[in-house]
């Protein structure tokens, strides 16, 4: 099996970008699975399944659906490939799960020669041999579904310059047609072309939709047969430096948090019309002219540790994490940047404590025209660990009602918790798991005993039923 990579991500970040207070967090790289150089194969959105199995989905678009096994962490096993033909032909461009159910966003937006966009919606009960539950697309929009966001009933689908469209999915077994918006392509300035429908998130029937060069657009869709664009933001600043194209949002309590090509991370605050800018992270010092070839592109955004962590893929430097704990006073904490090879990321996911990261291929890079350069495609499962007990914590209160003690410790130490402890994992100072032990039932208390351990400093990871924490142990023998 091969080594691990580990990552401090302190001695990464401090040199790179100047922050104090960066707390120690640890990537470990578990897997990785190359596509062949040749033919040219991406991953642009890949999902661990939300069930507790451990099964990996990618959507591969010109190649279709793929389905792996990742039972054994250090491997990325290819179980099966759904191609496009049983797609109507249309490349698999963005994938989310709910339940037993995948829904699956087809049409390339990379391309200007779609001939449709729409949805497919699986029964992926066993993974290994799903079943095609409806396949809805249409001729009438060419320019491919970049996202898509399934709440409810409905499923929208962000279809680039055409804008988005709305999907009855109440019955999976017959999408039904509900209603089509187009969005201002005249703000912050007219753009045929430069205005794309991207990242969605909803809120009392209010869609945030990222509109690439064209700002932040609210939308009401409390009429789904009616929607109406409302409201349209851009940071001025940002876009007058470089242009502020926003690719995905994340919305924690009022504030939204997005992600802007090239230009690092801006955080508004949007609890009141006029939103207003509150941080903008532009670590790389973007500008009108080094866009092509930066190797920060700043694309998908995931939450963890109850939405108190945000991951970030960021192009050829591959993921990036932030404190975001007080959402207004975001800290960047760590990432796995490698900045001069040729690994790109564009989509990634986060599930308990995995990290799956999809990796683009772009093999013509032509500057100053494209992003930047990635060879080949495929896919990476990460681990990550909060090695600071103190310097990260859970948005949720009832999760931090966790007591270890005593703290240094000599022989015996107890953990108690308010909610059932379900796993205590210790390690070194690398990040190396030194002990695994799991709790059946609802036991809110635990014991380990550290006779056989050196004096040293080592961290506990507290698996309970409502997150993860981890603690700094001193042990003196």
């Amino acid at each position: 099996m091969k080594n691990p990579k580990y990552f401090l991500l302190t001695l990464l970040i401090l040199p790179l970008f100047n922050l104090a207070q960066v707390d120690t967090v640890l990537f470990s790289e578990k897997a990785t699975h190359l596509f062949p150089a040749f033919p040219y194969k991406t991953s642009y959105t890949s999902i661990i399944d939300r069930r507790g199995i451990d099964f990996l989905y990618s959507a591969n678009m010109e190649f279709g659906l793929g389905i792996y096994d990742i039972a054994d962490t250090s491997q990325i096993v290819p179980v099966l490939n759904i191609p496009i033909a049983d797609f109507d032909s249309l490349d698999v461009s963005n994938i989310k799960q709910r339940n037993n159910s995948l829904f699956a966003g087809i049409g390339d937006f990379q391309v200007n020669t779609n001939r449709a966009s729409g949805l497919a919606i699986l029964d992926i009960s066993n993974p290994a041999s799903p079943i095609f539950k409806d396949i809805w697309d249409t001729v009438a929009f060419t320019h491919g579904v970049s996202h898509i966001l399934i709440e409810g009933d409905y499923a929208y689908l962000s279809i680039m310059t055409d804008g988005i469209i709305i999907l009855d999915i109440s019955d999976e077994n017959n999408i039904q047609f509900v209603s089509y918006l187009q969005l201002d392509l005249n703000f912050p300035s007219p753009s045929s072309n430069a205005h794309n429908s991207r990242g969605l998130k909803i809120r009392n029937d209010t869609l945030y939709v990222c509109f690439d060069r064209g700002g932040l657009r609210l939308v009401d869709v409390s009429d789904k047969y009616s929607p109406q664009e409302i409201y349209k933001y851009i940071n001025i600043n940002l876009n007058s430096t470089a242009a502020a194209a926003y690719n995905d949002v994340f919305l924690i309590d009022n504030y939204a948090f997005m992600s802007v090509d090239y230009c690092g991370l801006e955080i508004v605050d949007i609890g009141s019309i006029p939103f207003t800018n509150v941080q903008w992270y532009n670590p790389w010092g973007c500008n009108t002219v080094n866009w092509s070839g930066a190797d920060l592109h700043f694309n998908e955004l995931k939450t963890s540790n109850n939405d108190s962590l945000l991951f970030v893929s960021a192009g050829q430097s591959e993921v990036f994490l932030f404190d975001v704990s007080s959402p207004a006073n975001t800290v960047l904490k760590g990432a796995m940047a490698n900045p001069n090879d040729s690994v790109a990321t564009y989509g990634l996911d986060v599930y308990g404590e995995k990290v799956s990261l999809s990796l683009v291929n772009t093999p013509f890079h032509v500057p100053p025209f494209t992003p930047f350069f990635g060879r080949p495609g495929g896919l990476k499962l990460l681990s990550y660990s909060v090695l600071n007990g103190t310097g990260i914590n859970s948005r949720t209160s009832e999760i931090n009602n966790l007591t270890v003690y005593p703290n240094p410790v000599r022989k015996n130490l107890f953990i108690e918790s308010e909610n059932s402890i379900k796993e205590v994992n210790l390690l070194d100072l690398f990040g190396r798991l030194l002990y695994s032990g799991t709790q059946a039932g609802e036991n809110k208390s635990a014991e380990l005993n550290f006779s056989n351990y050196p004096s040293g400093t080592y961290f506990l990871r507290i698996h309970t039923k409502k997150g993860i924490q981890s603690r700094r142990i001193f042990v003196q023998n």
